[in-house]
């Protein structure tokens, strides 16, 4: 290998950081892709190949807004319950937990987390550790009252966070 490639290569904390990852997870899914290189560097199609054999998805493009008198972070969290029922994310189809937060500024990805923890806690969500991540599926018993929450904003669904 040339002298500048090898400088070009990345840490795996700076991809870490540049896919809002822990590199913990960037070492999890390099070994599970079978690809860890021993210098623990990684070129350009390395990280491309962490994002698609650990299923890395950017959900949010920007933060939200919400209407004047309504709170954001419901707003959120219905928006994102949306994307994981329009996406099929109902078990046995799992997403990577940390998919639902990535774009999000760290103020909004705080209150989100809290409630789909509580969901998690209030059995609408099941959550399952593989070989890339943490990852989360919709109980099929819950799947007609997230929808319910989803479209109309009431339902067993909607006070499981006020419990924290």
């Amino acid at each position: 290998m040339a002298g500048l490639e090898l400088f070009q290569r990345m840490s795996v904390e700076q991809v870490a950081k540049g896919l809002e990852l822990h590199p913990f997870e960037i070492i999890r899914i390099l070994v599970a892709d079978g690809s860890l290189s021993s210098d623990l560097r990684l070129d350009a199609s390395s990280v491309e190949r962490v994002r698609v054999a650990g299923g890395l998805e950017t959900w949010w493009a920007s933060n939200p807004s919400a209407a004047p008198g309504h709170d954001v972070t419901l707003a959120l969290l219905r928006e994102l319950l949306q994307k994981v029922l329009a996406r099929g994310y109902v078990e046995p189809r799992g997403v990577r937990a940390d998919n639902l937060f990535r774009g999000l500024d760290t103020e909004y990805q705080r209150g989100l987390r809290r409630a789909v923890n509580a969901l998690i806690r209030g059995g609408v969500f099941m959550s399952s550790m593989s070989a890339t991540g943490l990852t989360l599926s919709v109980a099929p018993a819950r799947e007609a009252d997230l929808r319910l929450f989803v479209v109309e904003g009431r339902g067993p669904v909607s006070h499981l966070w006020d419990q924290d």
